[in-house]
């Protein structure tokens, strides 16, 4: 959208949108402040065979759009103010910000050099722990569940960005922080609002690092829902592209874009999302209609914080056709982007054609910096294939668990293992008792009787155990024992009866 004065050189962009905007109407609203003659002219942009612009009921009124929970910054402050005791202001700015190699070059409303934004510049006289506030007007309690803004933090010298809940009676309450370069583009922001009793405001801080001319900060597109806050790292895409940004900046050639059914290209894209499997659910994807072999799409996360346990990404995709190309995931962080790589280490990729299916794929990420993830897509030789993703999840810790305990294998073993052991203890026994029985036998025959000692007819005395000369009790209730004989064989023992 361009306002046109009387000077045919005087025509200036005040709104613009593009890519795949949803299959619904949406409405949009400007408000134009000029003192002289003009028009307003929409122009429209071909993108590609596979994609329609409409636009409908225009109405031109006096006075201020009109005001809602979402503040854009494009009328004015929406009745934000400045914090009187505090060190800096938040300056209303548009275009660049007047210090080279930091600061965002257009708003993140409108995304043109005219749409308005707040920042915060930075100075060679600076010093660490300078703050600026703005807080937004009261709001009633019980209204909101969640916070939402978008953040521009590009600089070497960036410092802190802080969002604080303040009630009416001055309790106060950190509700969102980030520090440090965080790349070339506008980040998503989010926080739960606590359920206070009293009337609140939400505050902006700004905090210095230092002196440096490298650290303009900028917020943009405040919002209050009532909705909860999603969870942190995972996006269905049903509503909106949450956290989930286009890189732009002319870093890629092409943009992910959110759609529902049929994809541009209905023989390769898929026909239902993943989430609830109809036509009516979202997922993004890349028009591979559009653009020359080659072309790369890069769509990048917010920004997490390292931790000893990891992140795990997971994350469904749909690569179907004979020239889908290929899709990569990376992670990238400050310093990597600092020195000029904006896509970072690559951690996954896959290529060419899956099948017409939605596939799961997740790998686990332990990194000692601050990083983000970045999906790319890299256009194949021809039309005839899309890339679509669906449902990413990023969760603290590693993708990698340990597989639950099956009861009824642990109770098999248990019954193997004692059928093990009764096993072994009867060959131990059968092997002592054999032993035994051995020693016993070659004990016997190692015995060497003296005749001069042993009379051939001593008879062992079955009623007192003794053996002696005599013969006692009956004659048929008595054994003799000739335990040797000369004229036998050595080893050789003769039992017999008395009288048998």
């Amino acid at each position: 959208m361009f306002l046109q004065t009387a000077d045919p050189f005087m025509k200036t962009l005040v709104w613009q949108k593009s890519g795949n905007q949803g299959d619904k109407w949406l409405q949009v609203q400007s408000h134009v402040n000029l003192q002289e003659v003009h028009q307003v002219i929409l122009e429209a942009t071909v993108g590609g065979e596979a994609g329609d612009i409409a636009i409908d009921d225009i109405s031109l009124s006096p006075g201020p759009c009109p005001v809602s929970d979402l503040c854009d910054f494009e009328e004015g402050s929406c009745n934000w103010q400045q914090w009187i005791t505090d060190d800096f202001d938040w300056i209303r700015h548009s275009g660049y910000t007047h210090n080279p190699n930091t600061g965002p070059e257009s708003d993140h409303t409108t995304n043109t050099p005219t749409g308005h934004y707040y920042y915060l510049p930075s100075s060679s006289t600076d010093q660490a722990g300078q703050k600026a506030v703005m807080f937004s007007p009261l709001y009633p309690a019980g209204k909101g569940s969640c916070v939402q803004l978008w953040y521009y933090m590009y600089g070497k010298g960036m410092g802190t960005l802080n969002v604080y809940q303040q009630s009416e009676d001055g309790k106060k309450a950190l509700i969102f922080s980030q520090t440090g370069d965080q790349g070339l583009l506008w980040r998503f922001a989010q926080a739960s609002l606590l359920p206070w009793v009293h009337p609140y405001s939400i505050l902006v801080e700004g905090v210095k690092a230092g002196p440096t001319q490298e650290g303009d900060m900028a917020i943009d597109d405040v919002q209050l829902t009532s909705d909860q806050c999603p969870p942190r790292g995972f996006c269905d895409f049903e509503n909106t592209m949450c956290s989930w940004s286009n890189m732009g900046g002319g870093v890629d050639q092409g943009d992910w874009l959110r759609g529902s059914g049929g994809s541009p290209n209905p023989h390769t894209g898929p026909n239902v999302d993943h989430t609830t499997n109809s036509t009516q659910g979202h997922y993004l994807y890349v028009d591979s209609s559009v653009g020359e072999w080659g072309v790369v799409s890069l769509l990048v996360s917010d920004v997490f914080q390292p931790s000893t346990r990891g992140h795990c990404l997971t994350f469904w995709y749909h690569m179907y056709g004979n020239h889908v190309g290929t899709l990569r995931v990376s992670i990238n962080d400050r310093k990597m982007q600092a020195g000029g790589n904006e896509v970072g280490i690559l951690k996954w990729t896959e290529t060419g054609n899956k099948g017409d299916k939605w596939q799961m794929a997740d790998f686990s990420v332990t990194h000692d910096e601050p990083f983000w993830f970045v999906f790319e897509y890299q256009r194949g030789k021809a039309a005839g294939g899309d890339v679509a993703l669906d449902d990413i999840t990023i969760a603290p810790g590693s993708c990698y668990t340990e597989p639950p305990t099956d009861h009824s294998d642990t109770n098999g073993m248990i019954a193997g293992i004692a059928v093990g052991l009764t096993l072994l203890a009867g060959i131990i026994i059968f092997i002592i008792l054999f032993m035994l029985n051995w020693n016993h036998n070659k004990m016997n025959q190692q015995i060497l009787v003296n005749d001069d000692a042993i009379n051939q007819n001593s008879v062992f005395d079955l009623y007192d155990c003794r053996i002696d000369g005599t013969q006692h009790g009956t004659e048929t209730g008595s054994f003799f024992n000739k335990v040797y004989d000369p004229s036998l064989n050595a080893g050789e023992v003769i039992i017999s009866s008395s009288d048998a």
